[in-house]
């Protein structure tokens, strides 16, 4: 089903969007499923609907010293990357090698490993997130988004976990749910590349507000540095519909980051 749905979505758009940026589009939405459910979030209250929030505050800004002077931009922590604390040195090789099951896809050996150390160690959102990653990879989106849920209320700063569940509600067809999973991974992050990423593919095919796309794909590549391949096509074509060459205000970062690793 998904690839039947990049094909339509693809072909519907053929008049306007570049070659580069469909066959982008495909890869990005290549294990994606697009109908909607009536799935609820249990982070969002019942009693009341979800809207959109602001994300425009969390857009890199260049800044000047009292003389006006452009200072360098100084990327903000990953409050997860950070955080401190002893664990156990047998317990990071049980992750580690549950992470190379995983990428080996060898779920069943991955599962045994985080199972168990979900059991021993109850204060680490790490496994949860891996095991809510198997979940996902099965077709599992309510396993997954509620392993996801139980990684941050194990561990609020898991920015991680904010963001593989905006995925799974975007699968699921609740786009302004996953709209405000993304805000408030970039609440914690400000500068969290992927989330910027994540956020413009949903404002921009999922919720038809490509101003703010451009905004944020342009703060992706501004802290990611990647400023070639199929984001930057995208990235023209998002341009010529807004009329405008750049929209956020911020030049060049004094450094780049990278994507939020799987920590423990």
């Amino acid at each position: 089903m998904a690839m039947k749905f990049v094909k339509l979505f693809c072909s519907e758009l053929a008049k306007r969007r570049t070659a580069g940026a469909c066959c982008f589009l495909a890869v990005l939405l290549a294990l994606a499923g697009c109908g909607g459910t009536s799935v609820k979030d249990p982070l969002v209250s019942a009693e009341v609907v979800p809207v959109v929030l602001p994300t425009e505050s969390y857009l890199p800004v260049d800044s000047f010293d009292k003389e006006g002077v452009l200072l360098p931009y100084e990327v903000a922590a990953n409050p997860y990357a950070v955080q401190t604390g002893r664990i156990k040195k047998e317990t990071v090789a049980q992750f580690i090698a549950a992470r190379r099951a995983f990428r080996a896809e060898s779920y069943g050996e991955a599962k045994q490993i985080l199972e168990k150390l979900v059991d021993e160690a109850r204060e680490l959102s790490g496994p949860k997130v891996m095991l809510g990653d198997i979940a996902l990879q099965e077709q599992r989106l309510d396993d997954a988004a509620t392993l996801y849920e139980q990684a941050i209320t194990t561990n609020p700063e898991n920015v991680n976990a904010y963001l593989r569940l905006a995925k799974v509600r975007r699968l699921q067809g609740l786009f302004v749910v996953a709209q405000n999973y993304y805000a408030q991974a970039l609440a914690l992050w400000k500068d969290f590349p992927e989330a910027h990423l994540n956020l413009a593919i949903l404002y921009d095919v999922y919720m038809n507000k490509p101003l703010l796309a451009q905004q944020h794909m342009e703060a992706y590549q501004f802290l990611s540095g990647n400023r070639e391949g199929e984001v930057a096509t995208w990235l023209a074509e998002i341009r010529e519909r807004t009329g405008v060459d750049y929209s956020i205000r911020a030049g060049k970062p004094a450094h780049s980051v990278s994507v939020a690793g799987d920590g423990v």
